[in-house]
């Protein structure tokens, strides 16, 4: 969430659960998505900042230890880009 409202627009931001069977997710989706295609791959490596990220406090931590945390618990968390909104969602197995 913070980081939705850190690098985004500020218009929209939203909370999603997606349906599945078979997980539990979560997802965050914001607009005004400034980062590029290319950086998207690297947005989940430690110390990593994106040109988007120039003028905003931040260590490019955030995201890592999130990956981090997700497949200590046997989870997973993948980012997309659709235009100009940026979707992060966290997928939890269920049990």
């Amino acid at each position: 969430m913070e980081n939705a409202l850190k690098y985004g627009d500020g218009k929209q931001v939203e909370l999603i659960f997606p349906e599945d069977d078979e997980c539990v997710q979560i997802a965050v989706r914001n607009g005004g998505c400034t980062l590029g295609e290319d950086d998207l791959p690297h947005i989940f490596e430690s110390f990593w900042r994106g040109a988007n990220a120039e003028n905003i406090r931040g260590s490019g931590l955030g995201l890592y230890i999130c990956r981090q945390l997700m497949r200590r618990m046997n989870g997973e968390i993948f980012a997309k880009i659709d235009d100009d909104m940026i979707t992060v969602t966290a997928v939890f197995a269920r049990v």
